[in-house]
């Protein structure tokens, strides 16, 4: 235990799950509970819940709020943070930290947190990849408002293996979306931009929750389907679908199943000039590692993992008339 509790009461808080991976968080002080089922960071953790009972088998989290700023990796499943409680409130570290914590879990279970968008129909689920701009909301969207699909995630995924069959376990559910998504498609959703002078289409942002559009939310697991990357293209570039590289493929997937377990997309900010916590060191290992291969074979060696570019009603026909 860190010093600095040696002479505090610390107790049992709550639990913070995230799907089915929770952890434990102990505290001298209970306002760490509101902190952690309030705050605008909600929508962007996957499936976030906060339970009154101890999980079960799970990792713990001590909770320390005092002048000393301080995050420790107490071991593989003791972790500890310390700081003014309205500087860790500013940046949100204790939720991200526990999104770092909870990585392992997924990890143990052969399962991850990636950048990618999933929708479900008749029990099938469909995970979208591709890069930044790819069109990966655009087709979410599209394939939700007009050929009746439930939304499962959209910006991140938890997605993993399990006895030879791949699941997407959730996601975010909400759409951030550039105004440039909406220029070609989707053109009645402006109304959730608000008028600004200073910004161009990249940068203009408008954050839009799934029943603000009247689309449905998955609720339950659902076994993957089909795996597509996709590519947005411009009218009269043509409509393609092949086979996906599988070199760019063990390049790509092992880097979106590899960043937050790594560390490297889930490091905790502290106050409101955000600045950088101390060194948190990767929680990988070689068990974790062959978890994380055996579901990027899993993917490369599915049937239906195909890259398909094109128009957007051409895409999303296509992967409508493949479930």
């Amino acid at each position: 235990m860190n010093y600095a509790m040696k002479n505090k009461k610390i107790t049992f808080q709550c639990a913070v799950y995230m799907g089915e991976e929770g952890v434990n968080i102990y505290s001298e002080n209970t306002r760490v509970i509101e902190l952690l089922r309030h705050g605008n960071f909600l929508p962007f953790i996957p499936e976030w819940h906060v339970e009154e009972h101890q999980a079960n088998n799970a990792p713990s989290l001590e909770c320390f709020f005092g002048s000393k700023q301080a995050i420790e990796v107490q071991g593989n499943d003791n972790f500890f943070i310390s700081g003014k409680i309205e500087e860790l409130t500013e940046a949100h570290t204790i939720p991200y930290f526990i999104h770092y914590i909870l990585e392992l879990e997924r990890a143990k279970r052969g399962k991850a947190t990636i950048h990618a968008a999933a929708v479900s129909k008749s029990g099938k689920g469909i995970l979208v990849l591709g890069k930044q701009g790819s069109g990966k909301t655009s087709i979410t969207l599209e394939l939700c408002r007009k050929y009746g699909y439930s939304l499962i995630g959209n910006d991140l995924v938890l997605a993993g293996v399990k006895e030879n069959v791949g699941y997407l376990y959730g996601g975010t559910k909400i759409f951030r979306i550039r105004a440039t998504t909406i220029k070609n498609y989707n053109k009645d959703l402006e109304r959730f931009f608000k008028p600004t002078e200073n910004t161009d289409e990249w940068t203009r942002i408008a954050i839009i929750k799934p029943e603000e559009i009247q689309i449905v939310t998955e609720k339950s697991i659902v076994p993957i389907h089909a795996i597509y990357y996709v590519h947005l293209s411009q009218p009269n570039y043509g409509f393609f679908v092949k086979e996906v590289n599988r070199l760019f493929s063990r390049i790509y997937l092992y880097q979106i199943f590899s960043e937050y377990i790594r560390g490297s997309a889930i490091t905790p900010l502290i106050g409101k000039s955000l600045e950088f916590s101390n060194y948190l060191p990767s929680l990988d290992n070689e068990a974790t590692f062959k978890k994380r291969i055996k579901f990027i074979n899993w993917i490369i060696n599915n049937k239906n993992y195909k890259y398909v570019a094109g128009m957007l009603t051409d895409i999303c026909t296509f992967i409508d008339q493949n479930l």
